[in-house]
Parts: C-alpha cells; sequence; structure tokens
C-alpha cells in the first residue's frame, strides 16, 4: 500500500495514515499505522469506545503519592497531549507533481518541555514504505501540530529514529501557546497490572480521546518500523489503542507518562489485539541525544542469530541449551575482525548470562559505538572470551 495508510493488516505502527484526511474514516478498517511491516500482523486496531471503559481501575483522588483518576489525568494532561498532520512529497511519477497529490499522515504526541519540544513516534513524522525493500525512509515535507485548544502551528523535526525505539523529537515555537509540558516517570518501575489511560487521536478524526486499562506485561521485544531492529523493553498494555494514538503519551495512575503508544499486534486485523507502548526511559536517551548531537547512534556487533532452547540444542545437537547461536557474521563487522565466527554460541557479554539473542539485543543497545565488550561464547567443547569493539550501527 502507498505511504501512511494505516494498513491494519500489514502495518505496525500504531496511528499512522497515508491518506488524506477525508479518506480517514472510508478506509478504517482497512488501516494499520504502528509501524510498517511488523511481526504477528501487528496493526493499529479501532476500538469504537474512545472514552475507555475501565476508569474505575483508578482508585483514589488524589490520595497517598498523588494517585489521580482517570478524569483527574485528563482534566490535568489533555492539554500536554497533541495531534501531529505530517504531508509527504507527491510519489515520483507522479504526472501533475501537485499539492492535491501529496499524502498525509496523522499521529499524536506530547510536549516534553515549555520550550516547544514534543515527542512522538518517528513513523508518524516518516514514510517508511520502501523500507520494506532495503530502500531509505522519508522525512516528512511538512509537520503541523494542532492542539487541544484549537491552536496550530508548523513544527521543525529535530531528529528521530527508526531503528530502536521508533522516537522522534519536534520542535515548535512555544509564544502564545501556554504549553502543558507532560511529567516524565521512570518506565524501569512500570509493574503489570498497574492501571494506565492513553490519550491520542484516533483515526485522527477524534481528538484528545481517552482510553484506560492496565498494563498486562513488561520487557516486550516488538520489531521497529525499521527492517531488521526491533525495540526492547516494550510495555504492554491492554489499553484500547486506535489508528492515530501512535505517538501519544500512556500514564501512570500519578499522572506521569511512562510509554510512548506505537503499536499492536493482531491475528486477524481486527480491533481485537495487544497494544504496546515505548518505554520512556528509552525515549529520554534518544531526546537527550538528539538535542545534543542532533542524531542517535546504537553500537553495532555485526552478527545475526537466533535463541537457543532445549529443543533446539536436541535437535541441532548442540553444546549447551540456552544462549544465542550466531547464524551470520556480516563481512568486516567488528564481530567478524574480532574472530566471532558462524555457529558460535554467545553465552555471556561483559560477565552477564545471554540466555537468548534479545539479551544479547538489548543489551548492545545499551552500550555506545566505541566501546569494548568481552563476549563469551561456546564453539564445539570449548569456551572462548572475544573482546570486540564495537561499531557505529549502519542506519539502514
Amino acid at each position: 500500500m502507498r505511504k501512511g495508510l494505516l494498513d491494519v493488516i500489514n502495518s505496525a505502527a500504531a496511528g499512522f495514515a497515508g491518506a488524506a484526511v477525508l479518506l480517514l474514516l472510508a478506509f478504517a478498517l482497512h488501516w494499520g499505522g504502528l509501524g510498517q511491516n511488523q511481526q504477528a500482523q501487528l496493526a493499529q486496531t479501532p476500538s469504537g469506545n474512545d472514552t475507555g471503559t475501565s476508569t474505575q481501575q483508578f482508585t483514589a483522588s488524589s490520595g497517598p503519592g498523588g494517585i489521580m483518576n482517570a478524569e483527574q489525568i485528563y482534566q490535568k494532561y489533555a492539554d500536554s497531549a497533541v495531534q501531529i498532520v505530517s504531508t509527504f512529497p507527491a510519489p515520483s511519477g507522479d504526472f501533475f507533481h501537485s499539492a492535491q497529490n501529496a499524502q498525509q499522515g496523522i499521529g499524536s504526541g506530547f510536549v516534553v518541555s515549555p520550550d516547544g519540544y514534543i515527542l512522538t513516534n518517528a513513523h508518524v513524522i516518516t514514510d517508511t514504505t520502501s523500507v520494506q525493500t532495503g530502500g531509505p525512509s522519508t522525512k516528512a515535507s511538512d509537520v503541523e501540530v494542532n492542539f487541544r485548544n484549537g491552536k496550530k502551528v508548523k513544527a521543525q523535526i529535530v531528529g528521530y529514529d527508526l531503528t530502536s525505539s521508533d522516537i522522534a523529537l519536534l520542535k515548535v515555537d512555544p509564544t502564545g501557546l501556554n504549553l502543558v509540558p507532560a511529567v516524565l516517570g521512570n518506565s524501569d518501575q512500570v509493574q503489570v497490572g498497574e492501571p494506565v489511560v492513553a490519550i491520542g487521536s484516533p483515526f485522527g478524526v477524534y481528538a484528545s480521546s481517552l482510553t484506560s486499562g492496565v498494563v498486562s506485561a513488561v520487557n516486550r521485544t516488538v520489531e521497529s518500523p525499521q527492517v531488521g531492529f526491533t525495540i526492547n523493553n516494550a510495555i504492554q498494555t491492554d489499553a484500547a489503542i486506535n489508528s492515530g494514538n501512535s505517538g501519544g503519551p500512556l500514564f501512570n495512575e500519578r499522572g506521569e507518562v511512562i510509554g510512548l503508544n506505537e503499536q499492536i499486534a493482531t491475528t486477524s486485523g481486527g480491533s481485537e489485539g495487544v497494544g504496546f507502548a515505548v518505554p520512556i526511559n528509552t525515549a529520554k536517551k534518544v531526546k537527550d541525544q538528539i538535542i545534543t548531537t542532533g542524531s542517535v547512534d546504537y553500537a553495532f556487533m555485526g552478527v545475526v542469530g537466533r535463541t537457543v532452547d532445549k529443543g533446539i540444542a536436541q535437535q541441532d545437537n548442540l553444546p549447551v541449551d540456552k544462549g544465542a547461536l550466531i547464524t551470520d557474521v556480516q563481512a568486516g563487522s567488528p564481530a567478524d575482525q574480532a574472530g566471532i565466527r558462524k555457529n558460535d554460541i554467545i553465552i555471556s557479554i561483559d560477565g552477564h548470562d545471554m540466555k537468548t539473542m534479545e539479551d544479547v539485543t538489548g543489551y548492545l543497545v545499551q552500550k555506545k559505538p566505541g566501546d569494548q565488550v568481552k563476549v563469551t561464547v561456546r564453539r564445539g567443547d570449548k569456551t572462548r572470551d572475544i573482546q570486540v569493539k564495537l561499531g557505529k550501527r549502519p542506519t539502514s
């Protein structure tokens, strides 16, 4: 499909629409958006109840620890949430090359500082259609931020990361906007079962809608819009995340943002499914790096692997039943130069046990290009320690 259609069947990024606003409702049941081409039919799921159905899960009103109910969170922070409309140039080869042929995508975001910084998902302000076939992503040519009070302003794209976070940072001129920055929480402290609310613009037409639910799981790994990369430590929730919610805030019961609503997984393409949010701690790191350097750099080792379990170990006659089996080593990569080989099994890095391939990617994403790591591998009946100097991850 063309860029931005919130392709419920094939898309994995929750909230990006690639058609003009007037087409949003007509295609609602066929859009996805929480990314592009994600696992197990990651898709956008229309929910039909934009006010949520479980606000009673929020207990006291301004009780111990600053606990708020869903209504109080909405009254205090709904103005922090914004709608984001991205415009992309007409497709190459378009006969008319006119403004009418430009494509639009609609998502959500939220204010994070009084001087005009706004967080959203990277897939909201980029065209990742060609990424599916190995091509580059395209940045929006125009980004408009719509506030709850009706004000509309142009935004600058400060920077974004499509690989391991799906985070983008925007900047607006704060003059005359009376911005209400959201309070950023600590996603490392999120617990399964705690109540949450999401605020966003489902389908691009129901701005400032609230849904509620609970944290269903933590530390999930989901695919990013950039093919071949993953987002670690994602928060799973049953709060409804609809088309257009991508990039919007997920609040805990203290009114703190703990994540950015990003995608939904469904097997049918319908509204049933589970939602995922990028943890706010990841977003804060990306935001700070973009402000400081203008880009986001990740460490790179250059291996492809799969998780070893007892079944695989028995089937392939492997010497261990936990770890990451290396299925490919990129030529010339840091791993190749250090002597890591295909069929090595990574069992630890820097003394930390690596039970899965996700453990490996999750550990390396915390490192910087140039860092040295000690990779312990099992090769046949011998265990080896290999020093690897990490490189800079390719952007495409």
